[in-house]
């Protein structure tokens, strides 16, 4: 059995458990994050929160701490740039786990999105994490989000920092997501080119501008567009509509080769989105870390009540690839 740890702190509470020598993931506002010593931690910059058995919040004042030393055989800590960042599963451990961290919008996170199916040894152990964000007001204005290498003392918003953690050898770890949305029977849509950023695509093999076709058949973009990943439903999440360039901004890219749908709308999005992550049957005495989309946070309404988990929100999460509005896991089990 593993001790699931993840919980809400103070700064004060957090130093001591740095000041211990603790192996930690906090997330947290900015001003917060920058008071912390050097130590084993690595920290991203987020403010919404979903609570077990509370109602979630955006809270500035606390720190979210997920404590990975009860199971770790040792770790080490690497700051990544666009030039090295196809090695950050190689350089993990034999046996282990992979969590990374990325600044929202950054040329490191498109780098990311567009290449890490190509990464090499990009499954031999779980490579899970997160795109931190910020109060979505300032977001909106363009605020910059922040990661952090704790061991370094340094925060960046051009860099992804990894904790690379070993498990003893009677452990292995399990990255699983669970995702509330299903396709759609209707419209096929592709791209000719990879990209964030769409204008024209292919929607049942016409070409047709993507704009004008979500406003021509009332389309609800919060909720994404679904795609096939061997067996896998994939979401891919609308960002904004640009009115006057008419293009459509998503916060992953789309992949030319690949079919998506529309995903199906939700009658009650936080009741189904609940009754999902139930229905996952996700045992806690194993499950050492989770987060979930704030994309999830906001439509799924989690600041009125609780899915029986605590974790922080994202700007996207980590499970091999960059995902969105999906609620990410990771189990650790005994061979």
């Amino acid at each position: 059995m593993v001790e699931l740890n993840n919980e809400l702190k103070t700064v004060q509470e957090v130093i001591s458990l740095i000041e211990e020598g603790r192996q930690l993931v906090i997330n947290g506002e900015v001003k917060l994050l920058e008071q912390l010593p050097k130590g084993n931690w690595i920290g991203a910059t987020e403010s919404y929160f979903y609570l077990e058995g509370q109602k979630g919040c955006f809270d500035e004042s606390k720190l979210f701490v997920s404590d990975f030393t009860n199971i770790s055989k040792s770790i080490k800590i690497q700051t990544y740039t666009e030039e090295n960042i196809q090695h950050v599963s190689s350089n993990g451990f034999e046996n282990g786990f992979n969590f990374l961290v990325l600044p929202a919008q950054s040329d490191i996170q498109l780098s990311f999105a567009l290449n890490s199916p190509n990464y090499e040894q990009l499954y031999k152990n779980p490579l899970l994490g997160l795109i931190a964000g910020t109060n979505l007001e300032k977001f909106s204005k363009g605020e910059p989000s922040k990661v952090f290498n704790g061991i370094l003392g340094e925060s960046y918003s051009d860099k992804g920092v990894a904790l690379h953690v070993e498990l003893e050898e009677r452990f292995v770890a399990r990255l699983e997501i669970v995702n509330v949305f299903e396709a759609n029977t209707t419209a096929t849509v592709e791209v000719e080119q990879t990209d964030f950023v769409i204008e024209e695509c292919l929607i049942d093999g016409k070409k047709v501008n993507l704009y004008d076709y979500l406003q021509e058949h009332n389309i609800d973009i919060s909720f994404p567009l679904v795609c096939d990943y061997s067996g896998a439903t994939i979401n891919t999440s609308f960002q904004r509509l640009e009115e006057q360039s008419k293009k459509v901004v998503f916060y992953a890219p789309l992949f030319a080769g690949k079919k998506y749908k529309f995903a199906k709308p939700l009658n009650n999005y936080k009741e189904q989105f609940r009754t999902k992550v139930e229905q996952a049957d996700i045992k806690k005495e194993t499950m050492i870390y989770n987060c979930n989309c704030i994309l999830n946070y906001l439509y799924g309404e989690l600041e009125k009540g609780d899915i029986g988990f605590s974790g922080p929100t994202t700007f996207g999460e980590i499970a091999y690839h960059l995902i969105n509005q999906t609620f990410t896991y990771l189990l650790i089990d005994e061979k």
